[in-house]
C-alpha cells in the first residue's frame, strides 16, 4: 500500500513538471514572436505606419472614340485632305475620365499633327505606323501634362481616307 501511494505521488509530480515545461515553452514562443514583431515594425500602438498605395488598378480594355478628323494637307500636296477617325485604348478607368475631360485639347493637338503630314508618307504602312506613334505620343503627353498621368496603350485608326 505504501508503494502505491509513492507511485501516485511521483506520477502527480511528473504531471506538474510536464505542465510547467509546456507552459514555459509556450511562454518562450510567445515572447520570441512578440520580439520579432516589434523588431520588424509590427509593434502595436505606433500610428505612423505608412500605407502603400498599389496604384491604379488595371481593368478591362476601354476604347475612347474621337469624332472624325478632317484636315487640309499642304497646298503643294497632290492630295487635298485627310479624313481619319481614331480610337484610344486604355485599361485604366482614371485615364478614361482624363481622356474625356481633355478631349478638346486632344482634338486640337491631333488636328495640328494631322495637318502637318505629307500624303506620300501616309501612303506607306511605315508612314501610317509613324503617324500612329506620333498620335499616341501626343495624347500621352497631354495626359501626363494636364491630367493625372496614366497610360494610354494604343491609338487605332478606324478610318483613314486621303483625297
Amino acid at each position: 500500500m505504501a508503494e502505491e501511494q509513492t507511485d501516485a505521488a511521483e506520477t502527480g509530480g511528473g504531471k506538474k513538471k510536464l505542465i510547467l515545461i509546456i507552459v514555459g515553452a509556450v511562454l518562450l514562443v510567445a515572447i520570441s514572436v512578440g520580439a520579432t514583431l516589434m523588431l520588424l515594425g509590427g509593434g502595436g500602438g505606433d500610428d505612423t505606419e505608412e500605407v502603400v498605395d498599389p496604384g491604379p488598378v488595371k481593368g478591362d480594355a476601354v476604347y475612347v472614340e474621337l469624332k472624325p478628323f478632317t484636315v487640309n494637307l499642304a497646298a503643294d500636296d497632290s492630295v487635298g485632305f485627310l479624313q481619319t477617325q481614331i480610337q484610344l485604348l486604355t485599361y485604366y478607368d482614371e485615364v478614361v475620365e482624363q481622356l474625356e475631360k481633355h478631349k478638346p485639347l486632344i482634338r486640337n493637338d491631333l488636328t495640328v499633327l494631322f495637318a502637318q503630314q505629307q500624303s506620300q508618307d501616309l501612303r506607306t504602312p511605315q508612314g501610317k505606323a509613324k503617324l500612329q506613334q506620333e498620335a499616341l505620343n501626343t495624347v500621352q503627353g497631354i495626359i501626363d501634362q494636364y491630367g493625372e498621368g496614366g497610360e494610354v496603350d494604343s491609338v487605332f485608326f478606324t478610318d483613314f481616307v486621303m483625297q
